[in-house]
């Protein structure tokens, strides 16, 4: 690579290392050699981070980035764009115009709904895993009671439960995808399954458990520390006589829990907080809102707020008085999360692109008022 673009992001990286998260400083480091290498293939003539140009040195490089998934080219383009605005705005020997990225060029994620398993198929799947009643199928069944992700399952520490029979158990989850710890509130169900895992640790195994898993909670009868496809080879061995077209793996069963958890109407921030998440936003692309539950949203809000009454007033009337059953504004901001769902099935089902273009400005704007609710409520 070339010595003067590699001197100047070492000393990039040195100087905001000491701030950063270790994979975070080899995330820039990448999203930068990835682009150096492109110039090196493409434009050799380019030397120093000041010669770049928007077109064709940027411009190329992003259509490069078009093989990618949609975040993997946000996390670069975002990286890129901090290390240049940064050589500007420290006035380095090498900082290149201002502007050469701008926000523009980050593609939209594609929001995605939560996939949980249907109330049948769920119901089959629990069967099967209390049936089956291994530390693996434990494992699983405390996934589907909690909503853990399948590597904070895995992290567990042996001590993880804390509380007692007469003040309830919880489950202390360790700093994972999130950095973060978190407390989980255990069920009865889900703390007599805790038991069982621990009680069942390494009884098959003719030596102890080895030291390097000793601190680990999921530990199987044989002693082994289990790995991520190793549950899902388990899952869809136990789940294989299941009649459905639905495909089973272990994060459906944080879904399902996720949506349970809606349904039943549990506040958003504390499902936020139960499912480890750092804003409402990353809750609500787990929160599904089923047809019916629009339907009773959207009945609830016409006769709190008496709509249809207003629509058919002849004169422009004044400002009512808030009815005293009013106590569940808080509600309203689930209610734009519902009609957005509804909004963004119908973009989908759009059978012109002019029409699928005006649904996605429109719930674009409803966004960015939800998000306004949220702050407000």
């Amino acid at each position: 690579m070339n010595e003067s673009f590699e001197r100047t992001l070492g000393r990039y990286l040195r100087r905001v290392a000491p701030t950063l998260r270790p994979g975070t400083v080899e995330g820039k480091r990448a999203a930068m050699r990835h682009l150096i290498g492109y110039l090196r293939e493409h434009h050799s003539e380019i030397k120093r981070w000041d010669q770049l140009q928007r077109d064709p040195h940027i411009e190329g490089w992003l259509a490069s980035l078009l093989r990618y998934k949609p975040a993997t080219r946000i996390q670069k383009i975002r990286f890129l764009k901090l290390f240049l605005d940064d050589l500007v705005r420290w006035q380095w020997p090498q900082a290149p115009a201002p502007g050469l990225l701008r926000y523009e060029d980050l593609p939209p994620l594609p929001f995605q709904l939560p996939k949980p398993l249907p109330p049948d198929i769920d119901l089959a799947v629990q069967e099967a895993l209390e049936r089956a009643d291994t530390v693996a199928a434990n494992a699983l069944l405390l996934l589907r009671f909690t909503g853990m992700r399948l590597g904070e399952l895995r992290a567990l520490s042996i001590h993880a439960m804390e509380g007692s029979d007469t003040q309830g158990f919880s489950l202390r989850v360790p700093i994972g995808k999130t950095h973060a710890e978190r407390i989980i509130p255990l069920s009865p169900r889900a703390a007599a399954l805790v038991e069982k895992i621990r009680a069942a640790r390494g009884t098959r195994s003719r030596k102890r458990v080895p030291r390097r898993f000793a601190h680990y909670l999921v530990v199987n009868e044989r002693g082994r520390h289990l790995g991520q496809q190793a549950y899902s080879w388990h899952l869809n061995k136990l789940t294989a006589h299941i009649q459905t077209t639905e495909r089973i793996h272990p994060h459906r069963l944080r879904h399902t829990f996720a949506t349970e958890m809606a349904r039943a109407r549990m506040p958003v921030f504390a499902l936020m907080k139960l499912l480890g998440h750092r804003t409402p936003k990353m809750t609500m692309h787990y929160v599904e809102v089923a047809h019916t539950d629009l339907r009773k949203a959207y009945d609830h809000a016409l006769e709190q707020i008496h709509i249809i009454d207003r629509v058919h007033t002849p004169n422009l009337p004044t400002a009512p008085a808030a009815p005293s059953n009013f106590a569940t504004i808080q509600e309203v901001p689930l209610l734009f999360d519902a009609l957005i769902t509804r909004l963004e099935s119908s973009r989908r089902d759009a059978t012109t692109l002019a029409r699928s273009g005006q649904l996605r400005r429109f719930i674009k704007r409803m966004r960015k008022a939800r998000k306004d609710l949220y702050k407000l409520f």
